[in-house]
């Protein structure tokens, strides 16, 4: 009996091909987007998931507040705290520390010097790895890592620095400063991991690069702190105590009317929610994510709707079927039957659609999204638990309501040429139009917001000049003689007719700055008036290098021998600062941890970060010769011959400084970067939006052409009247447009509410405009009727002899 019913249903969707697919691909197209989006969601939601007994996991954080009240939130900690933790609170397990550097690393193999400048470097302390579980194929780091001057690689760098050799025992230079024996090899890093590293050297070692001050300063930071507690603890009670540490440790924080708070930050929580000074890297974002995740939940309800309506509309073809199996013995329990298996069958077809959607798209995904394609679905649990709930979900929930309509069909009626359909089946399928229209509309208008946002934020003036402009990181690798290089090298460099200005700058555009100081207030002043600046050290030309414009003062000059004891504000920090106006800031004095500076001009802000972030103040100190290791050199080149200008740049710098990679990038590429996770949620976007319209168009194919059908008879009559093929067309096309003035009427206070929601997380934001709104809802007309006119234009051109005889 079974084999009969499945040859049934064979039968009956070969013989109605064209909507058999539409259903088949319009399932298939849903389920596809469906399951893309939760892989994104999944391995968003997957970092650090990996470390056993997470969930008691946390990264200890440091927040200090001035008098003001005014804020600065880190994700590092200060040094000091995790020995005092570690001694005092039983209710921590484990506590380790990491410090994040970068430097010159080489080595030689076969009597060839190797270098790199590496960007993931870790001091550590052995118990971080009791605490996260990271994976070692050799060497023991809660042994190794306790004594100085070892080191453990990743896989990847293994190879890069000694190809197929055992790097087991060779040994790594850290800017020719201090030689590290590699004792131990890891995996590397995860990619759903906020922490990732390549090469870990001992925490003791630390104090040859900050000294033995370092681990005593609780004003410092950058200290990665990790720790586990015991089960049952309570954290709130916790973070109490740790106020208690703070205060005992810091006395002066009284005189300073400041306070620093010490924050357990879970594992978990840390990719997702995690946007704070120092932070390892930008991490995701988690409404983005959720919002994905809704988006996700719609479109497959859209395929559902899609089903239900081209099953329903096939009521009236498929009514007399149902009649006649009735007359001749069919009860309701065997018709229902019957149409279930031809449920079953169109999903089971659409999940094997499904399956090779995924195997094509997989690669172009992982581009859009940068997830690797070493995370794959096809392994994962939740995939075919998705894949077999998507099955029995279109089978049960979108398969159930059409199957009980096309077996309740009356015999009578139906033989009779009225099989009953109701005006509330009528209006149903109209909502489940509407309800298409509405999920594509506001799609369409979310990709659009989405990109113009980006468009707009591009065009804002960044306030400086970045054309042509190359930055090379400084030098870590130092003698006595540096600063006297330093000027040679720049003379050198000026005196090459490609390179037309040269400066150095601790921190260039394009990333939020990591030098702070809390402690800045105008001279004589109340110490407690202090507040959180971020600090840039520049040379001579820098403000004349990147364009940058002066409000009002002077930029630093070499005519002035007390420019080492001034500064610049930029508008943002003089306004911090309390001055009226930028000229009444000029020739003030400013107390600087103690010293005396005096302020002698007032910079334009200019977006240090992309204008979705807000000004910060900020202050401009003296640091000629490119001081600072963690610097830049910024050189501006013709833009004749870039490729040997940067050939001879380099040549220049490995004369000059010896034993330091030449490290560069092209300073419009870094400041963009800052775009890429807004571009990726666009381009993510505008996908689902595509495959959503799909949907939507098939699902319009498959009820106009049953539409046309029913009124057949209508449209002979009306050509035997006189009408013609654009007067049936206006027709049929009508309801159509109605419902989808319905469907934007109902979304627009929606995408109002939900657009001014995004971008309330962008300092700087587009004004809204008709154009977000209407561009979608053309796009969607035109779609609407170019899938109906074909249906349409189709039934009007047919003879009206035959239609007049249809039925």
């Amino acid at each position: 009996m079974l084999k009969n019913y499945l040859k049934t249903a064979y039968r009956n969707l070969l013989k109605t091909k064209v909507f058999s697919l539409l259903n088949i691909f319009g399932l298939a197209f849903g389920i596809t987007a469906c399951v893309l989006i939760l892989h994104y969601v999944n391995f968003e939601k997957s970092y650090d998931r990996f470390h056993k007994d997470g969930e008691r996991i946390y990264r200890l954080r440091y927040d200090r507040f001035d008098s003001e009240g005014g804020a600065v939130r880190f994700a590092s900690c200060c040094p000091p705290a995790a020995p005092l933790i570690r001694e005092g609170y039983p209710e921590v397990e484990k506590i380790g520390r990491m410090l994040h550097v970068q430097a010159g690393v080489s080595t030689l193999l076969d009597g060839r010097e190797i270098k790199f400048l590496e960007e993931r470097i870790f001091f550590a302390e052995p118990d971080v790895f009791d605490i996260l579980k990271f994976h070692f194929i050799e060497g023991d780091p809660l042994i190794e890592l306790a004594e100085p001057n070892k080191a453990f690689v990743s896989s990847s760098v293994a190879r890069k620095y000694f190809g197929s050799q055992d790097p087991i025992g060779k040994v790594l230079s850290i800017d020719k400063k201090t030689d590290y024996r590699i004792v131990g090899l890891f995996e590397d890093v995860p990619s759903n991991s906020h922490l990732k590293f390549d090469i870990l050297i001992p925490w003791k070692n630390l104090e040859n690069q900050y000294g033995p001050q370092y681990y005593e300063e609780w004003g410092h930071t950058g200290s990665y702190t990790y720790l586990r507690v015991k089960p049952q603890t309570d954290i709130a009670a916790f973070e109490n105590k740790l106020d208690d540490l703070v205060t005992s440790q810091c006395p002066w924080l009284k005189e300073y009317k400041m306070t620093i708070d010490l924050v357990m930050q879970p594992l978990y929580d840390i990719h997702l929610t995690s946007h704070y000074l120092q932070e390892y890297e930008v991490n995701g974002n988690r409404d983005n994510v959720n919002f994905l995740f809704i988006i996700a939940f719609f479109i497959i309800l859209m395929a559902w709707v899609n089903y239900i309506n081209l099953s329903t509309s096939r009521a009236i073809t498929r009514a007399q079927e149902t009649g006649l199996r009735k007359v001749i013995g069919a009860s309701r329990a065997q018709l229902i039957i019957q149409f279930f298996l031809e449920t079953v069958l169109i999903n089971f077809f659409a999940i094997l659609c499904t399956m090779l959607l995924i195997k094509l798209l997989t690669p172009l995904f992982s581009q859009i999204s940068g997830i690797p394609l070493t995370v794959g679905m096809w392994s994962r649990a939740w995939f075919w638990e998705a894949i077999a709930g998507f099955f029995l979900a279109g089978v049960f929930l979108s398969g159930l309501y059409p199957v009980l309509v096309l077996s309740s069909f009356k015999p009578s009626r139906v033989l009779k040429g009225r099989p009953g359909i109701s005006q509330r089946g009528i209006n149903l399928r109209k909502v489940l139009v509407i309800f298409q229209f509405v999920i594509s509309l506001a799609l369409l208008s979310g990709t659009l917001t989405v990109y113009k946002q980006l468009s707009f934020m591009r065009r804002q003036d960044p306030g400086f000049s970045m054309d042509q402009t190359l930055v090379i990181k400084a030098p870590r690798v130092r003698d006595e003689l540096f600063s006297e290089k330093m000027v040679t090298f720049k003379e050198t460099l000026l005196n090459n007719p490609n390179i037309a200005e040269f400066c150095t700058v601790t921190e260039v555009p394009g990333r939020q700055i990591y030098w702070d100081n809390g402690a800045i207030r105008r001279a004589g002043e109340d110490i407690s008036k202090g507040k959180n600046y971020m600090i840039v050290g520049v040379d001579y030309d820098f403000i004349d290098v990147l364009d940058i414009e002066m409000v009002c003062g002077r930029n630093f000059s070499k005519q002035y021998s007390t420019d080492p004891k001034a500064l610049m504000l930029n508008e943002t920090g003089v306004k911090w600062m309390g001055f009226d106006s930028p000229e009444s800031a000029l020739n003030q004095q400013v107390d600087y941890w103690g010293e005396i500076y005096t302020i002698i001009g007032v910079v334009k802000d200019y977006h240090q970060q992309s204008p979705k972030q807000a000004f910060e103040p900020q202050i401009f100190r003296l640091m000629p010769e490119g001081r600072d290791i963690r610097g830049h050199f910024v050189a501006v080149l013709n833009a004749q011959n870039i490729k040997e200008s940067v050939q001879q740049i380099n040549r220049q710098y490995e004369q000059f400084f010896p034993g330091n990679p030449f490290d560069y990038f092209f300073l419009d590429d870094y400041f963009n970067q800052q775009y890429k996770f807004d571009e990726l949620f666009g381009r993510i976007f505008s996908l689902f939006a595509g495959l959503a319209i799909i949907i939507t168009a098939l699902g319009i194919f498959g009820l106009a052409s049953f539409s046309a059908v029913q009124r057949t008879k209508e449209i002979g009559i009306r050509k035997v009247l006189g009408a013609d093929v654009k007067r049936i067309l206006l027709l049929l096309i009508q309801d159509f447009v109605f419902l989808l003035a319905l469907a934007g009427l109902f979304v627009l206070p929606v995408l109002i509410f939900g657009i001014n929601r995004w971008l309330e997380s962008f300092a700087k934001r587009m004004d809204l405009d008709a154009f977000i709104f209407v561009v979608p809802m053309i796009i969607v007309l035109c779609v609407t009727l170019f899938t109906v006119s074909y249906q349409t234009i189709k039934s009007a051109t047919a003879n009206p002899v035959d239609s007049i005889r249809y039925e």
